[in-house]
């Protein structure tokens, strides 16, 4: 009876025992549980609070800088002191914007104020030479317009003066001085400076030879020739002026560039840090959550159903998504179609959600930016940008496949006379009615047409031959001059009128879209020498 006894409280003691153990097992899992749970909501909270501001922070410094970029073209391609100004604004605004930015990892750090403090003086001084740049142009064109009229003068005293040799040598000085304004190198003005040195010096014997009725004006207009191109504030000094500025500009501007690309490296590499930090503590915890899996699975073999239960439902509702949300997030890609982040309305889904609309946002703001910097902001035609990437690749395509290009550039004539007179409102509703009939007339879908610069377009038509496109040509004009668009100021027409001049490239030729463009503008030139209001192929 001793023996079934102690044998009994054995058996008993070993229940006991094993209740004891399973309940220890299920208050260990019980707490296991929950601090999975806690984990589990620690990722989340940290995806939530900081890799989600993290990567938005990321966006606006990123966004910002892109616009900084494309403001500091305009403001060297600037072709007017109102454009100069606005661009030169827009960059201080910007600037200002990404300093207010909260976020510590980005912008608050001394080394990325003192870039943007950088950034900042070298826009300055970019604007300090664009302004530069266009006070020399205006004094420029004050000089073609002295030009212009000595041509008038020497054409006046044709029946006065006898010695057309003077008079051919007179004329042709004028056009290589006017030349002058086409060359783009320092080295090839002052080449050129030297050639008009001789060139004065046998005006000069020339002029000994004439009567000397006819000398006194031949004498005068020489001077004023002289004065025109070799005084302080004279032709040559100017354009090598200009010249040395536009050279300095290019430089600060590749420099400014440089620039804000360092400072959007930095602030990418920033971002990456930050999101690379929680990735990885995120793969921490969910390799800690994998041990503490098996270790439950081990201590559950008295409770199995229960704790696979509870494993199944942490797996499927918070780590398999917790994952899920790591990929979708390392892939970029949206949450929208797949249904599995949504399953439960929580943090997770909360995330997805915040991911989903900051890449449809940042999508359409890269939509919007590319077509901004490919649209003219006036006649919502292609730019020049868009133009001249257009043209290289129509040419690479016309000699590939071995067919014909055309290029026509057209300008409004008379088109400052215009604005003196109607204003520049009326203005830019005439080149906005310019571009809208040029853009019906080309209905190819092929056909580009943008505004080249000011009163100037351009258009490309792949596959036209050289009779084709002087009609397509022939055609614009006279589109142009069906608008009636009245022009009391312009002395070609009572009406607004173009002058275009046209280019072809035929198969076989092996010629670049800078030549061919070249050739567009030499006819264009022709043409408004020919009278304007007409086209001219070269």
């Amino acid at each position: 009876m001793s023996l079934f006894s102690k044998r009994y409280y054995s058996s008993a003691r070993l229940l006991f025992a094993s209740l004891l153990l399973i309940l220890l097992l299920f208050i260990l899992l019980s707490l296991l549980f929950y601090h999975r749970l806690q984990q589990a909501q620690q990722i989340v909270s940290n995806v939530a609070e900081q890799a989600v501001p993290a990567v938005l922070e990321s966006s606006q410094v990123h966004d910002k800088v892109k616009e900084l970029n494309l403001q500091s073209e305009l403001l060297r391609d600037a072709i007017s002191q109102a454009a100069r100004a606005r661009a030169s604004q827009q960059i201080s605004q910007i600037i200002v914007q990404i300093s207010s930015l909260d976020h510590q990892q980005y912008v608050q750090h001394q080394y990325q104020q003192q870039r943007l403090q950088l950034i900042a003086d070298e826009a300055r001084s970019l604007d300090m030479l664009i302004a530069e740049r266009l006070v020399l142009q205006q004094h420029n064109k004050k000089w073609l317009d002295k030009l212009s009229q000595l041509q008038q003068q020497s054409q006046q005293l044709t029946d006065t003066i006898t010695s057309q040799p003077w008079l051919l040598h007179y004329s042709g000085l004028l056009r290589d001085i006017t030349a002058l304004y086409s060359i783009d190198r320092l080295y090839n003005l002052r080449q050129s400076r030297t050639e008009l040195n001789n060139a004065l010096a046998i005006n000069q014997q020339m002029l000994k030879q004439l009567h000397n009725t006819e000398q006194q004006t031949a004498l005068e207009l020489s001077q004023q020739l002289i004065t025109a191109l070799l005084s302080e504030q004279g032709i040559l000094a100017l354009r090598e002026a200009e010249l040395s500025n536009i050279a300095k500009a290019t430089g600060k501007a590749n420099f400014l560039r440089s620039l804000v690309t360092d400072y959007a490296s930095e602030t990418e590499l920033n971002a990456y840090q930050s999101a690379a930090s929680l990735m990885q503590l995120s793969q921490q915890s969910s390799t800690a959550l994998e041990r503490q899996n098996q270790f439950s699975f081990a201590l559950a073999l008295a409770a199995i159903l229960l704790l696979l239960a509870i494993m199944f439902y942490t797996q499927k509702r918070v780590i398999k998504r917790l994952k899920l949300l790591n990929e979708k997030v390392l892939a970029g890609s949206g949450f929208d179609d797949d249904d599995r982040l949504f399953a439960s309305n929580d943090e997770i889904a909360d995330i997805a959600r915040s991911f989903t609309q900051y890449s449809n946002t940042v999508a359409a703001q890269q939509t919007a930016l590319e077509r901004q910097s490919l649209t003219d902001g006036l006649t919502g035609i292609a730019n020049r940008r868009h133009f001249d990437s257009q043209l290289h690749s129509a040419v690479a395509m016309a000699k590939r496949m071995q067919q014909p290009l055309a290029v026509i550039l057209l300008d409004v004539d008379h088109f400052k006379a215009y604005n003196d007179s109607y204003g520049h409102l009326a203005g830019d509703d005439t080149l906005k009615a310019i571009a809208d009939t040029l853009a019906n007339t080309l209905q190819r879908q092929i056909d580009l047409v943008a505004r080249y610069g000011g009163e100037e377009f351009a258009c490309v038509l792949p596959n036209t031959s050289p009779d084709q496109a002087f009609k397509m040509a022939e055609q614009l004009r006279l589109d142009v001059l069906a608008l009636m668009l009245p022009h009391h100021a312009s002395p070609t027409a009572g009406f607004i009128t173009i002058s275009l001049g046209i280019a072809c490239l035929l198969p076989g030729q092996d010629i670049s879209d800078k030549v061919l463009l070249n050739q567009a503008d030499k006819a264009l030139y022709q043409a408004k020498n020919q009278g304007r209001n007409c086209c001219v192929m070269v």
